[in-house]
C-alpha cells in the first residue's frame, strides 16, 4: 500500500509545473496581455477605423522564468466606428453595425512579466461562421489572413505601478 501511495504522490507533483495562478493574478494578466495584442492589430492592420475585442480566453499558460509566463490566447476582434486617427481607447468604441463589417479571430503568444506585456507572435484570421465549404469562400477567407512573427522582440507595453 505504501509503494502505490509514493507513486500516486510523484504522479501528483510530475503534473504540477510550477506555482499556481489565482484566478484574479491570471485575469489581470490576460487583460494586460489583451490590451498589448489589440495594441499590435490596431498598429498593424487597421484601416481606417479601429477593431475591438468581442470575445477572449486563455487556452494556456506556460511558466518561462521566476515571475514570467507565456499566455496563449484565443480572442476575436470586430471593427468599431472609431477612426483609426482618433487616438481613442478601442475598448471604449462602439461596434460599427452592419452585416459586412470586418471580424477576425486571433491567436497569440504574450510574455507577460510583473511590468510588461509582450507580443511574441500574433496569427489572425477571418471568422468561419458560415458551414458553407465553397471554393470561392475558401479562396476569400485566405486572402484576408495575416500573420504576424515578430522579429523585433523589443516592442513591450510597459504597466507603471
Amino acid at each position: 500500500m505504501r509503494p502505490y501511495v509514493l507513486l500516486v504522490a510523484l504522479l501528483q507533483s510530475l503534473r504540477c509545473s510550477g506555482v499556481p495562478l489565482y484566478s484574479s493574478e491570471l485575469e489581470s494578466m490576460s487583460h494586460r496581455g489583451l490590451g498589448a495584442a489589440l495594441v499590435k492589430v490596431n498598429s498593424v492592420y487597421a484601416g481606417s477605423h479601429l477593431y475591438r475585442v468581442t470575445q477572449a480566453s486563455v487556452t494556456r499558460v506556460v511558466p518561462v522564468g521566476l515571475n514570467t509566463a507565456d499566455l496563449l490566447m484565443v480572442f476575436g476582434i470586430k471593427e468599431t466606428e472609431c477612426a483609426t486617427a482618433s487616438g481613442s481607447d478601442p475598448q471604449t468604441c462602439a461596434f460599427r453595425p452592419g452585416f459586412f463589417v470586418p471580424t477576425f479571430t486571433c491567436s497569440g503568444r504574450l510574455r507577460m512579466s510583473a511590468t510588461s506585456a509582450q507580443v511574441l507572435s500574433l496569427k489572425c484570421g477571418h471568422d468561419s461562421d458560415s458551414s458553407s465549404s465553397s471554393s470561392e469562400e475558401i479562396s476569400s477567407r485566405g486572402r484576408h489572413q495575416f500573420n504576424i512573427p515578430f522579429a523585433n522582440r523589443d516592442y513591450s507595453i510597459y504597466i507603471h505601478p
